[in-house]
């Protein structure tokens, strides 16, 4: 599905991030339902795009959470999805979610630039001052993403999911406004 420049949220250079369009739902299953993303994500059920559709109509009624489809500049195709959850409004803080749809897709910057999009958003626009993360200490990749983006590791989940027969540990990241403030 191809997106029309009036859709864009926010721009950077490789992506733009946009709200969810039906046509995504399709993406978005694959994302859940792929081996790849599903061994990275811990994702243990089976979804189809009525079910994603459902699932996505609710996360956008809910004023604690701001959903976003990231799309490629080049082709202005969907590449994946990019998430605030749990968001805290008198706190100021929320969690931080992106997941990557294809493979293809990886290692080409997108996932970087989104972190960038999102906390510059994050800090900037909402007036957050914490956002933070979960990422399985296995996805050595995505930890260093986090990391270049100038997340810090806060803490260890230990045994925090199950998979494979095994519980695996995960890491509490998390960036202050204070943090990325110094560091832009």
């Amino acid at each position: 599905m191809k997106t029309d420049i009036q859709s864009v949220f926010i721009k950077g250079e490789k992506v733009f991030l946009r709200a969810c369009e039906p046509g995504d739902m399709e993406m978005i299953t694959g994302i859940e339902n792929h081996p790849d993303t599903r061994e990275t994500l811990f994702y243990a059920l089976p979804t189809n795009a009525e079910t994603q559709q459902e699932k996505i109509s609710g996360l956008i009624k809910d004023h604690n959470t701001i959903i976003l489809t990231i799309c490629s500049i080049d082709n202005k195709q969907p590449v994946g999805q990019t998430a605030l959850v749990r968001i805290d409004w008198i706190g100021r803080m929320a969690t931080f979610y992106l997941a990557l749809a294809d493979k293809k897709n990886q290692a080409k910057g997108y996932g970087t630039e989104t972190v960038k999009l999102m906390l510059e958003y994050s800090f900037n626009e909402l007036n957050l001052n914490r956002v933070q993360l979960h990422v399985a200490i296995k996805n050595t990749a995505a930890v260093k993403v986090y990391e270049k983006s100038g997340f810090i590791i806060e803490g260890t989940l230990r045994e925090a999911m199950y998979q494979h027969g095994k519980y695996w540990d995960f890491y509490l990241m998390g960036i202050l406004k204070s943090d990325w403030l110094s560091s832009n």
